[in-house]
């Protein structure tokens, strides 16, 4: 991007370079660095660490914000660019002579002259093919020799070869893209259930069929389900785009081994799925579909992206910025615009079009869009527009395939002028033009008694048509993802199509006027077919990846994800999260687990299998046959730990007590337990579950609940189980207000000498805390704990207090319903009604009721007080409500509660007579019944065949449905199976709601 005359800014020391020189190297470029952002202002570079002065400004809001890394990487770029000298040549000779490489005959001649060569020479991209494809001849002569052998042997020694399995992604494939030189595949999957592991990119060798490199922990994932063009490669094959967490689009180069991009772009202000984007062919720049320009101009941005990253809010740009798209346009440009703008808003509000599906011209100078855009890269201004529904660029860059409503058309790219059309196809559905020539096949949808069909075409000029039942997938269809269903040849004489009965017919086109069809192989599940290198197709589905060679039919490789043999894994449990990325279905009955630097754990005799899944990845970008090495097959992990001299050994030793208890080889043990489980050890459960958490992040969710726990503990009258829970809230003020929680429901109960010693506790933080940090909460909470002691005076000014204290931010009734529960709680009930006597102190109409609150009224026998709070505006029943009613055997209420926004079902009506015929409420935990037990067992089996990344969901609601069952056994073996972390939302979450659920029937603190 350039820099001349623009006006940048820098913030911070810049330590890696100096602020001194970053100036005059700026400078030199013909940038003006000043030393505050103004209005003028069109870049703002930050040192590592360092942030914009706050507050923010309106003009640094709308000014791109780089680090200190994309400063080092434009500068480097720029100056390179201005450097005319040419880089010398690479003159290091390669590790071995080529001549020599294929002269040498035999086995024998060929291992001497591997063992004299100078391997620390050896550079992989331009010395492996030739090594490979030599000893691949060696093997159809001789099979596997010594000289496979030293190969993989110095190959490993230098540190090159790692032991790969291609089964990195571990919930459905949401993204792919084939390398533009067609030897490279990546494949990227979204977050499972747990998202800090983030997603998982894989990079595939395509003449080889094997995974060479798995990129995991990608934050928020790659991409977002049914979204298309969330991968995209630079047209050198060596930069991978991807839209990443899911509004960022980030810069990976998968061969230089880093986990995390290079570069990073975040200007979408928070979008909540992926913005549209293309990256450029050079790699090193990114045009975002952002929203810029609200004035009826072209939307989006042309950014930098070489390195580091850049962080900027476009929409708060109002006038020009070098990195937004012109404002001012063609006036038969803006003429169009217009006139979409006012059929789609009648009102006349102008937003402006975007880059529909941007993608580049071959030279990088336009930009073209699916809505038969042109764009200008420099001036970033609208070329041509002329409005379609799909259009695709030719390859040469000459034409534009557009349809519209009245057919196809061919325009001139250049200019956008039509060379010829309409072509009246019958409403075309898809594009697809041959890589290396300007043949184009046109997909349409079959009609009344016309089946599907492909159109082909040699420029503009239509050359023929044949009928293949194809899936009719749309190309302006945003949900299609990544599916196609066409794939060239890269000279255009062959194709391959995806048809809808499963397979993928190979067509020959050297006269497209009588196209052959050559063969069809299975798709193996696939939505998606492309024509790699050496005439290999590669096949894509959310859970397959295939490589099948186009003249043969024979499969390379062909991969299942998803796969859950039955029977335990190599490792479990908390060693399974040591080996989770190594550990691997080999097929539908067998684990399997990869330990380096040349360990698999898998049964005897399954060499054949692992060859076919297995590889040494030479480089993150080649694959060498594990075949060639000399891999050690053991039978289980504890062998591993005994024998291997590793890292992956010392870690399997730390479990080595775990790995030693004998396997269950017979069937597995009914489940769910027995039911043995007592109440306590529930308590105890969520409660340990808290001990992994950093309080100083999760304090605000731990204190909430550990109150709420300590309140049910002191209703039940366990006053020293209650205390144990207060004592490890984090916040004071909570800490006070549960303490005084829990003085008062003992003083109800009668233990008068355990309530003062909680109140004791509550007194003694009191004095710890200012009048400020005393809350409406605290207050009214520590009040009614005075009045509950005997201490009404007391009382009096606490809950003026707490009064006072009210706000109705940022929930407007929080306040108001925590000081009504302490005053109903210590019984005065009078105090209460004030408050809701007071309308003009309550919160505006709109808010709806925290369903517990109604249920605690309810449930307290206090129907009165929850009529009043329904009958408030803005106050709804929520179903809670229903169902406590029908506990509490009130079928009179059920339907004049309900009317309004429930149908209250007889099934409801029928609950809440037998409820008020036996006259009491439920107890809780209630006691699972013969067909509770059978859901469980049906659940935690469903349970058994879903893959480890997707279980933590289904295992949480199954937690859920023991607990509401009361199965307390059930619950407590579950919860062993949801990860414990420093994440409030894993073990914790689960335990407690577990708790919740089985003494109050609701999915909530209960107050």
């Amino acid at each position: 991007m350039e820099l001349r005359g623009r006006t940048v800014v820098l913030y911070g020391d810049f330590h890696s370079i100096g602020k001194d020189v970053a100036l005059r190297r700026l400078e030199a470029l013909g940038a003006r660095v000043a030393d505050t952002v103004t209005d003028r202002t069109d870049l703002i570079f930050l040192a590592f660490g360092e942030r914009c002065p706050i507050p923010r400004t309106e003009a640094m809001l709308r000014t791109p914000q780089f680090d200190e890394e994309a400063l080092l990487g434009m500068l480097g770029m720029l100056e390179r660019a201005e450097d005319t000298a040419s880089d010398a040549a690479d003159t290091q000779p390669p590790f071995l002579s080529p001549t020599a490489l294929v002269s040498a005959a035999g086995s024998d001649a060929l291992r001497a002259l591997l063992d004299g060569a100078d391997w620390s020479a050896f550079t992989p991209n331009r010395d492996l093919p030739t090594l490979r494809a030599r000893l691949t001849d060696l093997e159809r002569d001789e099979g596997v020799t010594d000289a496979h052998r030293l190969a993989t042997r110095r190959l490993r020694d230098s540190g090159e070869a790692t032991l790969l399995h291609p089964y990195g992604h571990d919930v459905e494939i949401v993204g792919h893209a084939l390398s533009p030189d067609g030897r490279y595949l990546a494949t990227g999957s979204w977050v499972g259930d747990d998202y800090h592991a983030g997603g998982v990119l894989q990079i595939w060798e395509v003449a080889t069929g094997r995974c060479v490199n798995t990129v995991p922990h990608i934050d928020g994932g790659v991409g977002w389900p049914d979204y298309g063009r969330t991968i995209q490669w630079s047209a050198d094959s060596t930069r991978l785009a991807m839209a990443y967490c899911t509004n960022m689009v980030g810069v990976w180069s998968p061969a230089e081994g880093a986990m995390g991009p290079i570069a990073t772009l975040y200007v979408s202000d928070g979008n909540s799925r992926p913005s549209e984007f293309a990256l450029s062919p050079d790699g090193r720049s990114v045009y975002s579909h952002c929203g810029t320009n609200g004035d009826g101009g072209l939307q989006g941005c042309l950014v930098p992206l070489d390195r580091g990253e850049l962080a900027w809010l476009p929409n708060h740009v109002t006038t020009d910025h070098p990195y937004t798209m012109a404002r001012r346009l063609p006036a038969a440009v803006r003429e169009k615009f217009d006139r979409i703008e006012s059929r789609d808003d009648p009102d006349g509000f102008r937003v402006g079009q975007w880059i529909e599906r941007p993608v580049w011209s071959p030279d990088g100078t336009r930009l073209f869009g699916a809505n038969a855009i042109c764009v200008d890269a420099e001036t970033r201004q609208v070329l041509w527009y002329a409005h379609a529904r799909i259009a695709r660029p030719s390859p040469d860059g000459r034409l534009v395939a557009a349809v519209t409503d009245r057919g196809l058309f061919f325009r001139d790219a250049a200019d956008g002028r039509i060379r010829c059309g309409p072509f009246a196809l019958g409403r075309p559905c898809s594009l697809r033009w041959a890589g290396d020539t300007n043949r184009l096949a046109v997909l349409t949808p079959g009609s009344g008694t016309a089946a599907p069909a492909v159109h082909i075409f040699d420029d503009d000029r239509h050359v023929g048509s044949l009928s293949i039942p194809h899936p009719e997938w749309q190309d302006d269809d945003k949900w299609n993802g990544d599916c196609n269903a066409w794939a060239w040849a890269p000279g255009g004489e062959r194709a391959a199509c995806l048809t809808s009965e499963g397979s993928v017919e190979v067509w020959s086109f050297t006269d497209p006027a009588r196209a052959r069809r050559l063969r069809a192989v299975p798709a193996g599940g696939a939505d998606a077919v492309h024509w790699g290198t050496d005439d290999t197709l590669v096949l894509v589905g959310s859970t397959c990846v295939r490589f099948v060679q186009a003249e043969t039919g024979d499969a390379l490789g062909d991969f299942t994800y998803l796969r859950v043999p039955e029977g335990p894994r190599p490792v479990e449990g908390d060693a399974a999260e040591e080996f989770t990325r190594q550990i691997f279905a080999l097929d539908d009955r067998t684990w399997a687990m990869t330990l380096e630097p040349d360990t698999v754990i898998a049964p005897p005799g399954r060499n054949d299998a692992l060859d076919s899944v297995l590889t040494w990845s030479v480089g993150r970008r080649h694959a060498w046959p594990v075949r060639w090495g000399e891999l050690q097959v053991l039978p289980d992990a504890l062998t591993a730990a005994d024998l291997l001299d590793s890292e992956d050994g010392d870690i399997l030793r730390e479990y080595r007590e775990d790995l030693a208890q004998p396997a269950n080889s017979g069937e597995p043990a009914p489940w769910p337990p027995p039911n043995t489980a007592k109440l306590d050890e529930l308590y105890e459960a969520a409660h340990r579950a808290l001990a992994h958490l950093d309080q100083y992040r999760w304090g605000f969710a731990s204190g909430p609940y550990l109150r709420a726990a300590a309140r049910l503990r002191a209703r039940h009258g366990a006053p020293e189980a209650a205390m144990a829970l207060v004592e490890d809230i984090p916040e004071l003020v909570d800490r006070i207000a549960a303490a005084s929680d829990v003085a008062v429901l003992l003083a109800r109960a009668g233990l008068t000498n355990a309530a003062r010693t909680a109140f004791d506790c509550a007194e003694s933080l009191i004095d710890e805390v200012t009048g400020k940090e005393v809350n409406a909460d605290t207050a009214s909470s520590f009040g009614a704990a005075c009045h509950a002691l005997g201490d009404p005076g007391r009382a009096e000014d606490w809950f003026q207090r707490a009064r006072t204290a009210i706000t109705v931010e940022p929930n407007p009734w929080q306040d108001h319903l925590a000081v009504l529960h302490a005053m109903l709680e210590c019984g005065r009930e009078d105090l209460a009604r004030d408050i809701l006597a007071d309308r003009h102190s309550h919160p505006p109409a709109g808010y709806t009721s925290e369903p517990e609150w109604l249920v605690y009224l309810v449930r307290g026998g206090r129907i009165d007080l929850a009529r009043e709070f329904q009958r408030l505006p803005g106050w709804e029943v929520p179903y809670e409500v229903l169902t406590a009613l029908a506990e509490a055997g009130r079928p009179d209420l059920l339907e004049g509660w309900g009317e309004h926004n429930w149908a209250v079902g007889e099934e409801l009506v029928e609950r809440a007579r037998r409820a008020s015929m036996v006259g009491t409420p439920p107890v809780r935990p209630l006691t699972p019944t013969d067909r509770d037990i059978e859901e469980l067992a049906k659940g935690y089996a469903e349970i058994q065949h879903t893959p480890h990344a997707q279980r933590q969901r289904p295992i949480e609601l199954l937690i859920q449905r023991a607990a509401e069952c009361g199965h307390l056994s059930a619950v407590l073996d579950l919860l062993k199976l949801v990860p414990l972390s420093d994440d409030f939302n894993d073990r914790p979450s689960a335990a407690f709601s577990a708790l919740w659920l089985a003494l109050t029937g609701f999915n909530r603190p209960p107050w």
